[in-house]
């Protein structure tokens, strides 16, 4: 076996940017020559806003009925909604949860800091009342970065937001995470700034340029599987190298400056492509080893975006079902596409995760995303069912490859009824809160708790707030 210590590897690398880039993988590197390497437990939290209706997460040829027993039934053969297609590939490595609870308090446009505490506050979404779940698992799993917050956030003109917002992640009471929301700043907080004035693209392509030959120089002292490592450690690097390489043409051929004298501070972006670019960004703090723990918001938790790219109606009339005039299509129709459009790319974070070797199998095999709606299943929602689907087993904690649904009502009337979604469903009184899912979470990646944020004077039972065993490995 090849040896070689990091301190020796390092006299290959620049100081600065490739220092703090490539100091994840050379750790790496080290351990797995040594024979030492254990490959990290990562997950990814992928939030979204207007809700979670049932039928987008339900297998098109299994019945969402009234039940009164927990049932398990195997996802193999059967085929996906339109809303989650894009994760077929993955369907082995998937579980779809129906009838976990919220809180019963009402959740209004969002369910803030609630959503990943899974605790009330008394002013519905803003304030700050505890430990989120992935505050709590980046404690377990810290990184260079412990926790990686993206948001994705556009008007009805596809501008993106404000700079940060507060959405959905805290480390405790009255200590909130703020999310990034351009992509940009995200780059430069995970590949250094680099002070551009004139060119900002011409500048980071040419610390990507710099990164690159630091890679080179390592990469002659390197041979078999470690080697293999480094190359796909460069692959994260590339699709953004790529990107800048074509923005820095842009702008030398005047395409980007044509009209304004210096580049904008706030690039004009659609939603759909704020949210490809954050998951690219996701990817490649992943796979750098960057971080192990990352959740992006689309929405904020608060109905904070539009759209654009997809519809640009408004997004709190497509909650309630209003036509899109443009597409002509319902508010439940519109939201499926959104839905879609997220989980494809994220999708391809996955992908990116899955062709990169990782001991003896891929990153993908060590890794969890977590899908779901910061607001349960609808717009306006007490929390009776919140719709959940995980892709990935962290190494064969959790079980996946099948849909389990706790004890449901199933309605066929109301303002939130329709002949595509059927209804909303209501999870009984007794059945588990989310924050039983969190619990179980923490379980997997080695950190067990009896309950997770059980605060006291809520009246549902120490169970509830437990782990699931349906999910355990």
């Amino acid at each position: 076996m090849q040896r070689f210590d990091r301190r020796t590897l390092l006299k290959g690398v620049s100081a600065g940017t490739s220092g703090l880039v490539l100091a994840p993988l050379l750790r790496t590197l080290e351990a797995q020559a040594a024979g030492t390497y254990t490959p990290p437990k990562r997950v990814i939290f992928l939030l979204f806003d207007n809700g979670f209706h049932e039928r987008g997460a339900q297998p098109v040829d299994l019945p969402l009925e009234t039940i009164t027993k927990t049932k398990q039934t195997l996802l193999a053969g059967l085929k996906l909604p339109f809303d989650i297609e894009p994760f077929a590939p993955f369907q082995d490595r998937m579980t779809i949860v129906q009838g976990l609870r919220g809180h019963h308090i009402s959740i209004d446009h969002g369910g803030g800091f609630r959503a990943l505490s899974g605790l009330p506050s008394a002013d519905k979404h803003r304030s700050v009342v505890g430990e989120s779940i992935d505050a709590a698992i980046a404690r377990a799993m810290p990184g260079v970065f412990p926790l990686l917050a993206l948001g994705i956030s556009a008007s009805t003109r596809g501008e993106v937001g404000m700079p940060t917002a507060l959405a959905s992640s805290a480390w405790g009471a009255s200590r909130p995470i703020a999310s990034l929301l351009r992509p940009e700043l995200v780059y430069e907080s995970l590949f250094g700034s680099v002070g551009a004035k004139a060119n900002d693209f011409e500048a980071r392509r040419n610390m990507l340029d710099f990164i690159a030959g630091d890679v080179k120089r390592l990469r002659s002292q390197i041979a078999g599987p470690e080697k293999e490592s480094l190359d796909y450690h460069v692959e994260a690097l590339e699709s953004l190298f790529q990107r800048e390489q074509k923005l820095s043409e842009m702008y030398d051929k005047g395409t980007l400056g044509k009209h304004a004298p210096k580049l904008p501070d706030d690039p004009v972006l659609k939603m759909t492509e704020i949210s490809a670019l954050q998951c690219e960004m996701a990817g490649a703090a992943l796979v750098a080893g960057l971080t192990n723990v990352v959740t992006i918001s689309s929405g904020l938790c608060r109905l904070g975006t539009a759209y654009t790219g997809i519809s640009n109606h408004g997004t709190h009339a497509l909650g309630h079902n209003e036509i899109d005039p443009n597409l002509k299509k319902s508010g439940r129709e519109v939201l499926g596409m959104y839905r879609r459009h997220l989980a494809g790319e994220a999708a391809k974070l996955l992908t990116k995760l899955q062709a990169t070797r990782e001991g003896q199998g891929t990153m993908l095999d060590n890794t969890l995303l977590v899908f779901m709606s910061d607001g349960a299943n609808r717009q306006h929602t007490h929390g009776e069912n919140w719709p959940v689907v995980l892709i990935g087993d962290l190494g064969g904690k959790l079980k996946a490859g099948q849909a389990i649904s706790y004890p449901l009502r199933v309605s066929t009337g109301g303002n939130y009824s329709d002949t595509s979604y059927g209804g909303p469903a209501f999870g009984e009184m007794s059945n588990p809160l989310i924050n039983a899912l969190y619990c179980t979470l923490l379980h997997a990646i080695g950190t067990p708790r009896d309950t997770f944020n059980q605060a006291p004077g809520l009246k549902e039972k120490a169970e509830q707030f437990g782990p699931l065993q349906e999910l355990l490995a």
